[in-house]
């Protein structure tokens, strides 16, 4: 259980279409194939470096918010800089006085981690308020002559900002890791860095410690799946997504996605498909939502939510 509520929220997608018409005629490869291996039809790519699309995305989620913010957390795994990172310039770029900022690294579920640690600081008083973010500029690391990642891979921001409220909604996480077996998604932050995926290897994880995440998240709440409004993971490929809703048992229809439309944006995906069914009218107040966050490091971790 905890105090906290959602109460903004935004995104920010890139102008750069790249459609599969594209890629396919690039690749050489039958029209259709992009979908029917992946579930995308599109990706954005960003004229505009990681901290742009970050400021453009907080711009969006505190337009009009009046609330001060006390914590930054940014969760990102394409930072160009070291020093000052995201969050910092976020702080500089809206003047936000009396902030604390903070960065960090947890692969594909990073906005998981990032949105846990902003939610135990309001639990002990320390803040009040905290912008969460998750942004990636993935375009730079794709290697552009690897088909595999390339028809995945997208830019993006997503954001949420969450408060210490005065109800007590149901609140609670799961998160594990596994760096034994890191290596079947990696890069680095180096100029020249590109992503390496091992496809098979990497959904045979995805599908496999999701479903066992959510199923132990769901157990020590004792709440059943038909209690769940809508699952909103990371938006890897619509493949996954489709094996997990299955091993779920549950209708795909709650397997809330768009990747069709956005591709995967890694630390992104996963707000900016929050902030797209908030703005829908998707959710009433005590619904219960699950967030999915997955992939490298490897790193696993779910939120139970109740809006």
């Amino acid at each position: 259980m905890s105090n906290i509520k959602i109460i903004a929220s935004g995104s920010y997608i890139p102008s750069i279409k790249v459609t599969n018409e594209e890629l396919e005629e690039k690749y050489n490869v039958e029209n259709g194939y992009i979908i029917k291996m992946t579930g995308i039809k599109q990706r954005f790519y960003a004229k505009e470096d990681v901290e742009e699309l970050a400021i453009k995305c907080a711009k969006n989620t505190l337009n009009n918010l009046q609330e001060k913010i006390d914590l930054i957390i940014v969760a990102s795994t394409t930072q160009a800089e070291q020093m000052p990172s995201v969050s910092y310039k976020i702080q500089k770029y809206f003047n936000i006085e009396d902030c604390m900022c903070m960065d960090i690294l947890a692969g594909c579920a990073g906005f998981i981690n990032a949105f846990d640690i902003a939610k135990m600081y309001i639990d002990s008083n320390k803040v009040n308020t905290a912008l969460v973010i998750g942004v990636e500029k993935l375009s730079h690391y794709i290697d552009k002559n690897d088909i595999n990642t390339e028809i995945l891979l997208a830019d993006g921001a997503g954001a949420v900002v969450i408060k210490k409220c005065d109800d007590t909604k149901l609140y609670d996480s799961y998160i594990r890791s596994n760096g034994q077996e890191g290596e079947i998604l990696t890069t680095s932050n180096s100029l020249n860095s590109k992503i390496y995926m091992n496809g098979k290897e990497v959904y045979k994880y995805a599908v496999k410690e999701t479903v066992k995440n959510v199923k132990k998240l769901l157990e020590e709440n004792n709440i059943n799946i038909d209690d769940i409004k809508y699952i909103i993971p990371h938006q890897s490929n619509m493949r996954i997504l489709t094996s997990m809703s299955k091993k779920l048992e549950i209708e795909p229809r709650k397997m809330y996605s768009n990747v069709e439309n956005i591709g995967n944006t890694f630390c992104a995906s996963i707000p900016i498909a929050l902030d797209e069914i908030l703005k829908s009218n998707k959710l009433q107040e005590n619904d219960k939502i699950i967030l999915l966050g997955y992939g490298g490091g490897l790193n696993t971790g779910s939120i139970l939510l109740e809006i």
